[in-house]
């Protein structure tokens, strides 16, 4: 038996060995830090805990009430309420570092949970001893969240209705005066020089220029610029060629090819539409179906970005384009995580997962000439509180950086997805043209900032045209040219019938024309092989494309390879261009080439 009076040793031993998987470095995202809350065990994590848990009782609130009412009248509700709190015990039992009591709140019953919510429901996010506690629920619910029963139970759409009821209390709370309280004293609070320094004061408007500067919390969290254009300029604003950020954050991942379904499996959560494009409310649902979102989106791009506490809370549009549909809010989870045992407070370890599960609102941009991107403002934990301009209604013409909607003391994650567009690929990069890692790293420190910041308005990305992939076949004496590629000449070459290929022969020279509308990247490809003089291979060639030089080639044998080189887009011109394949000088034998293919 231990302290609470349970027997564990085999749930120790079964915890034990969940945490030891999920610390392993192949899960990078295990225990994130993106800044809402102090780091795990910290003192000052344990003094704001010990402040709520020792508030005095009061009547509970009736959003809190109601969920009480609830659990008591539905059997399988209490009973994982019940049992929730029980393997909270188990966890702490265990007697791991990762779990002990400094880092998990102990909740022992139903009245431990409401009470603490009841108390927390007039706090705003506040700093203990310089450490910002931004998510009190969470930093709560830490202690239930992450067993089976808990993560089942903020899993249920009906008991996140009463979640949402009660979180929406407590936003009510950060629109009213009585939650400026950080901002009242110089120095203090949000006023620290710290605090300052790490949301830039300076630049931001105030209500007053006086203090208390914010008339309420959610004042603050949606501030505005004093010149916009000077702090987040639009990158390219006239061409929706070039991709911006429709948000501040840090980069979490991208990914290209996204499917229509796909399991999340533990170690590499994958993003699915048919998941992610989805409502419970049949009228969302019967948009999302009548503009067939998801075959509109299969096989394109994801870019996924995290927002720290201090990071401008609005969002911006991303192209110029026309609004497909009145956006919406999908109702969803708040406390819900897929990596487990998360002992970190927020959910920012399940992203991906996220994406499907959370409330998160949808609106579709179409654009003329680069397809459809969708914007997906994600709420996570207690910041779910998403707000859409009242401009954005169906059929709206929309210019690149104008206002699209912003966060309520909600949302602290945001997905663009863009659609798959024949003839061109989308690069994920940064202003300097620097791709993006497609997983870079991840914020661990109180700022919560990973290593890659995106900022409202600057580029992300590139729409890049590509050649389809198509091939010039040499195996036959006169080769039938595709869209973009044809023999513009030879000189000292010749068909081969015997080996049905075509030879070069000393000092030969094969010319293709390739037709671009842009200069692109791409991939040439060379089925060669040499003919052995003496049963040895030597007939070395040169590849040049508009008289520079790309690569050279020297097939090792009479059997056929593929050479391949990737030909860089500034050596290309629009309309017409010359791939050049020569015999080099010293050769003594031919050079067969029986297939070219280009492609992205």
């Amino acid at each position: 038996m231990n302290e609470h009076g349970i027997s564990t040793y085999e749930e120790t031993e079964t915890i034990s060995r969940a945490v030891e998987q999920v610390s392993q470095k192949r899960y990078k995202y295990f225990n994130i830090n993106v800044g809402w809350l102090p780091e795990r065990g910290s003192p000052s994590l344990q003094k704001y805990l010990n402040k709520v848990l020792t508030k005095k009782r009061t009547t509970l609130a009736p959003c809190i009430q109601a969920l009480d009412d609830f659990i008591e009248s539905n059997p399988v509700i209490k009973y994982l309420v019940d049992n929730a709190c029980k393997e909270n015990a188990n966890i702490l039992a265990s007697g791991l570092p990762e779990v002990t009591s400094d880092k998990v709140p102990r909740i022992r019953d139903k009245d431990d949970l409401l009470h603490t919510f009841n108390a927390i429901l007039t706090e705003a996010p506040q700093f203990i001893d310089y450490d910002l506690v931004g998510l009190p629920f969470s930093a709560y619910v830490v202690g239930i969240d992450p067993t089976l029963s808990g993560s089942t139970l903020f899993r249920l759409p009906m008991f996140n209705q009463y979640m949402a009821n009660i979180l929406n209390e407590w936003n009510t709370f950060l629109d009213s005066p009585a939650s400026n309280v950080g901002f009242r004293h110089e120095n203090e609070q949000w006023l620290s020089t710290t605090a300052k320094e790490q949301y830039d004061f300076p630049i931001w408007k105030k209500d007053s220029e006086t203090l208390p500067y914010w008339k309420s919390w959610n004042s603050f969290f949606t501030r505005e610029f004093k010149d916009r254009n000077k702090e987040r300029p639009i990158s390219d604003p006239m061409s929706n060629r070039t991709l911006i950020c429709p948000n501040d954050g840090s980069m979490y991942r991208w990914r290209a090819n996204i499917k229509k379904k796909d399991v999340f499996w533990f170690k590499d959560m994958q993003y699915s539409l048919s998941d992610i494009l989805s409502s419970s409310v049949p009228e969302q649902q019967e948009l999302i179906d009548q503009h067939d979102l998801i075959n509109i989106f299969s096989g394109g791009y994801i870019f996924q970005t995290y927002l720290n506490p201090y990071n401008f809370h609005r969002w911006w549009c991303p192209a110029n384009a026309t609004v497909l549909f009145t956006p919406f809010v999908v109702p969803g989870c708040f406390f819900n995580k897929l990596v487990l045992p998360d002992f970190g407070g927020a959910t920012t370890a399940s992203l991906p997962y996220l994406a499907e599960v959370n409330a998160r609102g949808i609106i579709v941009f179409k654009t003329k000439e680069y397809g459809h991107i969708c914007c997906i403002p994600l709420g996570m934990s207690e910041v779910s509180t998403i707000s859409f301009d009242s401009n954005l209604v169906a059929g709206a013409t929309v210019t690149k950086g104008q206002e699209m909607g912003m966060f309520n003391y909600g949302g602290s994650s945001f997905a663009v997805i863009y659609e798959r567009l024949p003839g061109k690929k989308l690069i994920f990069e940064n202003s300097d043209g620097v791709p993006y890692d497609q997983d870079p790293v991840v914020a661990s420190g109180s700022s919560g900032t990973g290593g890659e910041v995106t900022l409202i308005g600057a580029k992300i990305g590139m729409w890049k045209t590509v050649i389809l992939n198509q091939s010039l076949d040499l195996s036959v004496a006169a080769p039938i040219p595709t869209s973009q590629l044809s023999i513009a000449g030879y000189t000292h070459a010749q068909y081969n019938e015997t080996y049905a290929t075509w030879a070069l022969l000393h000092k030969g020279v094969i010319d293709f024309q390739l037709y671009v509308d842009e200069p692109v990247y791409f991939n040439l490809k060379m089925s060669v092989c040499a003919a052995l003089v003496d049963g040895v291979a030597n007939a070395p060639a040169t590849v040049r494309v508009n008289g520079v030089v790309v690569c050279r080639i020297a097939p090792k044998d009479g059997n056929f390879s593929t050479a391949t080189q990737l030909v860089a887009d500034y050596l290309l011109t629009t309309g017409q261009n010359i791939i050049a394949i020569s015999l080099d000088d010293q050769a003594t034998g031919q050079l067969f080439i029986n297939n070219i293919t280009i492609g992205a």
